[in-house]
């Protein structure tokens, strides 16, 4: 299953995809949910000063810097 989520910023909108996985408190029939893997996200579409860019041709540092962006935001998923 895939979340997504969007940092938007003066000058920067990042969307970015994550993995789910199916959580549960470890009881036979306690409740379940879905909740997103941080360490499975990345960028899906870039856009700086509202030019789109390809993350993947940004320098590692950078890329990685724009990347832990998505580490405070709130994730969608439809299930």
């Amino acid at each position: 299953m895939i979340a997504t989520a969007t940092y938007e910023g003066d000058d920067l909108r990042v969307s970015f995809v994550c993995q789910m996985e199916h959580a549960d408190y470890g009881v036979k029939g306690s409740p379940s949910w879905w909740e997103p893997v941080p360490e499975t996200a990345e960028i899906d579409e870039l856009e700086i000063l509202g030019v789109s860019v390809d993350a993947a041709a940004l320098p590692k540092d950078l890329r990685l810097a724009i990347e832990s962006l998505s580490n405070d935001l709130d994730w969608e998923c439809e299930i």
